[in-house]
């Protein structure tokens, strides 16, 4: 950050957290990378089309209509250039920082050691860096049944504006709460720098909601800042459900502000720990009720990485990227009238993840959090959740997928509720059938990739499910014999190329009657999910 952008920040920002940011910038960052006297020499850039060359005209028309990423794009995003020492772990994070583009459909980084001189060790290393572009100016055209609820999108997005990788979207969409026109912008290098800018003007049936976000985030585990500016506000009328139906509404109106700065203080070649400071601004009317934060955060986090690199889990032929590693964080942050509240309170934020590996493509990931405020000496709005994501891969075209969640909630606001049903992923139950204060969802699924890339456009698959959980009503104990089951089978449909990676139509069936309602119930969506 230049010295007359700080200016501004120390200008805007309150006393108390400009005091966290200049600390910040007085604690060192401790980086333990290791040198090495063999360094990067020439870096290559290939870029290939949507469509195959070979594959006909229309595949040929097509690559001339789509503006191929522009090689400065791709090469912004390098975490490296030639003279560099030899990092491999900037190396492996370029390149999935490249593969979570949404306008490229993979990326690969190969290097190559060269022994210029003829001793045996190598002088340099070559690295070509090779990209390959997703179709992404199309009709955004949706249509979901969740039950006897239609729900709809159309529109129209460019995510790869003149090659630039910009992104507008402009769509109308018709969800279960309301109909929203949304026009939004998203520039991931803003200026031809890393920052990314994301703004977005909503206007929905009972209301509107707007932002606009700038922001410069941790690149990898070397990086040493990262800062966020953002603001927004929406009015909206929130839905009260029971038994799946609607019984009231509360008519919600919010803003927000955000001030975050972060340093890197610990950079290893496998692990960071961070530290944020950040201003936070919160206001929500809700019905009669007024809630008004303004809070003074402090913030730590650990992160590991343990990447594994697999396909047909999720996206069929696409690359995903998995962190078995561990992640920690914990904010506390203090609110007071002289920040902008309304009174005081403590607002607290804690999790952990944790992978466990057994082999690359075979692995267990378990996650808790928690989260909540206190305030006139009690706690309020508090959610403890903790979850077990599950995968097994017995074939390159097979995945075994497992889930489990458990959230309990305590004093929640009143436009808070957890809810269960086909569209939360309880499937074979009516949309919201269940809510209360603390829910559990177990999922099992087996997944059978059939066929990828026909005609250049489709790719196939199946998959056969079961389904249990249920939500608590506060007053009531938590008691296992109330889960509802479900099983179902699906059929999965992706795009590799063109699309926004896949969607699944399922069919589920309640293995336990609930009064009043069908047994059936389906519904498409647009992501796999794991």
């Amino acid at each position: 950050m230049n010295p007359g952008t700080f200016r501004v920040f120390y200008r805007l920002a309150p006393p108390v957290p400009t005091r966290l940011f200049l600390l910040l910038l007085l604690v060192p960052a401790v980086s333990t990378a290791q040198s090495t006297v063999t360094v990067i020499g020439t870096i290559e850039v290939v870029r290939h089309e949507v469509f195959e060359p070979g594959g006909g005209g229309a595949y040929r028309f097509a690559n001339r209509l789509h503006v191929r990423t522009r090689e400065r794009i791709v090469r912004n995003e390098l975490l490296f250039e030639s003279g560099d020492a030899v990092d491999y772990e900037l190396i492996e994070q370029t390149e999935r920082n490249l593969r979570a583009r949404p306008f490229l459909r993979d990326a690969r980084i190969e290097t190559t050691e060269v022994d210029a001189d003829g001793d045996g060790q190598p002088d340099r290393v070559d690295v070509q860096v090779t990209t390959w572009d997703r179709w992404t100016l199309s009709p955004r055209i949706d249509f979901r049944q969740v039950q006897e609820r239609t729900l709809w999108e159309l529109g129209a997005s460019e995510r790869n504006l003149a090659g630039f990788g910009k992104a507008i979207t402009y769509s109308h969409r018709q969800t279960l709460d309301r109909s929203i026109d949304r026009l939004r912008y998203e520039d991931p290098q803003l200026f031809q720098t890393n920052i990314t800018l994301a703004g977005s003007v909503s206007e929905l049936s009972d209301g509107y909601d707007r932002y606009l976000i700038v922001q410069r985030p941790f690149l990898s585990l070397r990086d040493p800042w990262t800062y966020s500016l953002g603001s927004g506000g929406f009015y909206r009328t929130d839905p009260i459900v029971e038994r799946g139906a609607e019984v009231d509404r509360l008519a919600h109106r919010g803003r927000w502000s955000d001030l975050v700065l972060g340093r890197a203080i610990v950079r290893r070649d496998d692990r960071a720990l961070r530290l944020h400071g950040a201003y936070r601004f919160r206001s929500d009317d809700v019905g009669a009720v007024r809630r008004a934060f303004g809070i003074a955060e402090v913030g730590l986090q650990h992160v590991s990485h343990q990447f594994v690199r697999l396909t047909h889990v999720n996206q069929f032929e696409r690359t995903e990227d998995f962190n078995l590693g561990a992640e920690s964080h914990l904010a506390v942050g203090l609110s007071a009238e002289a920040l902008g509240g309304l009174g005081r309170a403590t607002l607290v934020s804690a999790g952990h993840r944790q992978g466990i590996d057994f082999r690359d493509d075979h692995f267990v990931i378990v996650g808790a959090s928690f989260g909540g405020r206190r305030e006139r000496g009690a706690w309020r709005n508090l959610t403890a959740s903790s979850y077990v994501r599950y995968l097994l891969k017995p074939a390159p075209r097979m995945a075994f997928v497992g889930r489990a969640d458990y959230i309990h909630g305590h004093a929640l606001d009143p436009e808070v509720q957890l809810r269960l049903g086909v569209e939360s992923g309880l499937r074979g139950y009516p949309v919201r059938q269940f809510t209360g204060t603390r829910l559990f969802l177990f999922s099992a699924e087996q997944r059978w990739f059939l066929v990828d890339d026909v005609w250049q456009l489709f790719s196939f698959g199946v998959a056969a499910f079961v389904d249990s959980g249920f939500v608590w009503p506060e007053a009531e104990a938590v008691d296992l014999s109330d889960l509802k089951t479900a099983v179902g089978v699906s059929l999965l449909v992706g795009s590799h190329r063109v699309g926004r990676g896949g969607v699944r139509f399922d069919l589920g069936y309640g293995l336990n009657r609930t009064e009043g309602v069908r047994r059936w119930a389906g519904a498409a969506f647009t992501d796999i999910g794991f």
